[in-house]
């Protein structure tokens, strides 16, 4: 297996946070696309919403710039165009504010399927209007599944019911 390397995309054309699937057996992923490539990294719901939290608190608390400098995205890693999907493991959002551009890093915890896959981390950056975009898409997307519980405040189950820790695991479905 060749050493394994980080994709940067660069500064994306596209940023999307899709999912697939009905509630409660949905899942969900950002992709990501640039001249070097395309990215489609898949994480759990929790995952995905604590970009969009993270992303909202970033545009919230960091000033906008008024006159940016040019965002240096770096090498590419790859000869580009290339194409990278994995289930991710540990990311992180910085923000550069000199030219008031969002990068994520995402790391394939290792348990990819194709083992002869060299990209264990994605990198790609956006501007601050498509962070704006991408955490009010993620933030809808996360807010249309399953409904709490008002008591334990874990999702119900389509119909209305689950088995609820309040009550002793009892069912509290519709009947």
């Amino acid at each position: 297996m060749a050493d394994a390397a980080v994709l940067n995309l660069g500064l994306v054309d596209s940023i999307n946070a899709i999912t697939l699937g009905e509630p409660g057996s949905r899942t969900f992923n950002l992709t990501a696309s640039s001249d070097r490539g395309e990215a489609i990294v898949w994480m759990e719901k929790e995952q995905l919403l604590q970009v969009g939290i993270t992303l909202k608190q970033l545009i919230e608390t960091r000033e906008s710039t008024a006159d940016p400098v040019p965002f240096d995205a770096g090498p590419p890693g790859f000869e580009p165009p290339i194409t990278a999907e994995f289930k991710t493991g540990e990311m992180s959002l910085r923000h550069d504010s000199g030219s008031d551009v969002f990068t994520l890093r995402t790391q394939d915890p290792g348990g990819s399927e194709d083992a002869s896959a060299v990209v264990r981390e994605i990198e790609f950056s956006f501007k601050r209007a498509d962070a704006e975009k991408l955490s009010e898409e993620i933030l809808r997307i996360v807010a249309a599944g399953r409904p709490p519980c008002p008591l334990c405040g874990g999702p119900l189950n389509p119909g209305g019911g689950h088995f609820c820790v309040k009550v002793n695991g009892h069912y509290t479905g519709q009947e």
